[in-house]
């Protein structure tokens, strides 16, 4: 198996988790038809994933689990952890945001009995979890995302303000 270096790209790692399966295969003596056998899996995805073309991460775990190849391993290709594209400095800020939030009023009782966007900035500005700076804009825009991760619900409205509960 050649030691190909390794960039941030996915073709390179299908291809390099592609030669280690069919390492694999061979060292246990199988055959392309033993894989098919217990895979269920055609012939030509099969090869394709030997050489690392198969874009379906499920067709690379099935192969796996046939030859008993740990997923862990894939620690060896030396992936390096960093998306694509970085986010930009606002939405790394949003991010900050969220986690306050999650931290200090979705994590805890705060949300019990239900509270609206101005509830919640009221709650974080007096723990000083934000400054002043962050707007309710701001705020609403985390809950609703938090909502549709289901972490919080929202039940009747005061107004035409979205009361928030913990989900």
């Amino acid at each position: 198996m050649g030691n190909k270096s390794i960039t941030n790209n996915p073709s390179n790692y299908r291809e390099n988790l592609g030669l280690k399966l069919k390492f694999y295969r061979l060292g246990k003596y199988l055959s392309i038809e033993d894989i098919i056998f217990m895979t269920e899996i055609s012939k030509s995805s099969i090869i394709k994933i030997e050489k690392g073309e198969a874009k379906n991460i499920d067709l690379y775990v099935e192969y796996a689990k046939s030859v008993q190849y740990p997923l862990e391993t894939l620690i060896d290709f030396k992936i390096p952890l960093k998306p694509k594209k970085e986010l930009s400095g606002e939405r790394k800020e949003a991010t900050r945001l969220t986690a306050r939030i999650r931290e200090n009023i979705v994590n805890s009782n705060f949300l019990k009995g239900g509270k609206t966007v101005a509830d919640i900035k009221t709650e974080l500005l007096r723990i000083n979890a934000i400054d002043q700076l962050i707007t309710s804009t701001a705020i609403a825009g985390v809950m609703r995302n938090l909502k549709q991760d289901e972490l919080v619900k929202t039940g009747e409205k005061v107004g035409r303000k979205e009361v928030y509960y913990k989900a």
